[in-house]
């Protein structure tokens, strides 16, 4: 009797394939190089979500699009369709990421360095990556930090007028950091230098599954600060990435970037070629996607706004310029991970929002269905993420220890030959529940943890260094209920302290 070959799901996601609640559904990791994809190449996306998926396209924090609900069967058809456009697939898991990087200078006013030709130099890392670590890489042309670098990072490189300053450790999920900077006034060839040390370094001292956080934290600053500023002024061998966004002059004066709002970062396959349209039609040709989940079409004359609006709502799209910043969200209501409606919860915020006449673009609010905060909850002045309670059953527990190794933040113990959670420590993912072969952990209360106050790069307002901050807990197991009235509760404040 012939039996079906079993899946490796951990090869699939490293492969940038990631596993969905339902099953035999995956969804599909499209790499956009230097955060930008040409319209053809959109285009693409938009049809394989219509023919192999559900017609969704997600924008999310990665800054590339995800293509969900893609039956495992259609897996190789779906890599085939996108190598006729010169699309891949990008990573998840313990690899190396493709590095996230704001605007060309050639378009962004702001810019006081060009992150585009730095991404071009670092991205052989991403083609060499021999596995084994997660390694975020973010770079940024200015103070305003849109990629947020110092939270969504491992190395995080920021423009000024002196040079790049660099940032290690940086990462939100269960164990959050905020990276410290450990070197400045760097040039494009120092950074790259800066890189390959911290690469050796890692592999040399690392342990398996540590990331830079995890090496500051073990080895001391200091010490890691010594070995990655080794030599900055010896040379590395690159062979550079040429990305075929990039542009060879400045873009008048007169010319704008557009965002386009996508609530929770999800857009119909029609919406998704519609922008590809736009941007062919009025901009320069490519989209931008940003940490926030918005697609943005850069390079477009002030003149032709008006006609984009109006083309963009015969597709049930608009421009964000009004209300909050985007609501972004990660798809926790079908990932494997997920504990909570993420989106379902933003989608009534955001009618909270139109309710009160709250307008306000620095505004940021988002939502993630679990702790791992994927859709930067901890760095919005209002985060929400899921969280539930595991409860271990001791007459089926076999003290295996399984559960011990599942536990990222080591909340979990063997007492007696059975399994202690301490719930001071215990950060309510699920990991712990999903690994043991007994059922022998369970769910108990679950619900929404809620932040406020943190931000994830300079405001405009206020530039002062340092102003990267995560977000304070103000409730956990909170029902959406009550997550919307407490939320209704911040709202109201912000509208009468004018901010």
């Amino acid at each position: 009797m012939n039996q079906k070959p079993k899946i490796d799901f951990e090869q699939l996601k490293r492969g940038g394939v990631v596993k969905l609640k339902e099953k035999d559904m995956f969804s599909v990791w499209v790499r956009a190089v230097c955060c930008n994809m040409d319209a053809r190449k959109l285009k693409m996306v938009a049809d394989i979500a219509e023919e192999f998926g559900r017609g969704i396209v997600l924008f999310t924090t990665r800054q590339f699009p995800i293509i969900p609900h893609i039956h495992f069967k259609d897996l190789e058809t779906v890599r085939e369709k996108l190598k006729e456009v010169n699309l891949m697939l990008d990573r998840c898991g313990a690899r190396v990421r493709s590095a996230d990087v704001c605007y060309d200078a050639n378009i962004c006013p702001h810019a006081v360095t060009n992150p585009i030709t730095l991404g071009e130099k670092i991205d052989q890392y991403w083609r060499d990556d021999p596995g084994g670590h997660k390694i975020k890489i973010s770079i940024v042309g200015c103070s305003k930090q849109c990629t947020s670098p110092r939270v969504l990072s491992d190395l995080g490189f920021v423009g000024t007028e002196q040079g790049y300053a660099a940032y290690l450790g940086g990462r939100l999920g269960l164990k959050p950091f905020i990276g410290i900077k450990v070197a400045e006034k760097l040039s494009e060839d120092q950074c790259v230098k800066l890189i390959d040390n911290f690469f050796v370094f890692l592999r040399r001292e690392g342990k398996e599954g540590e990331r830079s956080a995890d090496l500051i934290n073990r080895l001391g600053i200091e010490k890691v600060k010594a070995e990655i500023n080794k030599d900055l002024s010896a040379a590395v061998g690159t062979k550079p990435y040429i990305c075929d966004t990039k542009l060879g002059e400045k873009v008048g004066t007169n010319k704008v970037i557009l965002r386009v709002r996508a609530t929770c970062g999800e857009v119909t396959s029609s919406q998704t070629r519609k922008v590809a349209d736009l941007s062919e039609k009025y901009g320069l040709g490519f989209v931008h996607f940003s940490v926030r989940g918005t697609p943005e079409i850069p390079g477009v004359s002030k003149e032709n706004v008006p006609a984009i609006a109006h083309e963009l709502a015969g597709v049930g799209l608009e421009l964000l310029d009004k209300g909050t910043d985007n609501l972004q969200s990660c798809f926790g209501s079908y990932c494997t991970n997920g504990i909570v409606d993420a989106q379902g919860l933003l989608r009534k915020v955001e009618k909270i929002i139109q309710k009160l006449g709250i307008n306000n673009l620095n505004l940021k609010i988002a939502a993630s269905g679990c702790p791992n905060n994927c859709a930067v909850s901890l760095i919005s002045d209002i985060g929400f993420w899921g969280v539930i309670e595991p409860i271990v059953n001791l007459d089926k527990c076999t003290g295996c220890a399984i559960c011990v190794s599942a536990c990222k933040v080591n909340a979990i113990e063997i007492r007696d030959k059975k399994a202690v959670i301490d719930p001071n420590k215990c950060k309510g993912c699920m990991d712990c529940i999903l690994a043991c072969p007994f059922d022998a952990i369970v769910g108990g209360k679950r619900g929404f943890a809620v932040s406020i106050g943190g931000r994830g790069g300079f405001s405009p307002s206020d530039s002062r260094e340092g102003e990267t901050k995560l977000g304070q807990v103000i409730a956990e197991f909170v029902s959406e209920e009550e997550a919307l009235q407490i939320t209704e509760g911040r709202l109201k404040k912000f509208k009468e302290e004018g901010l």
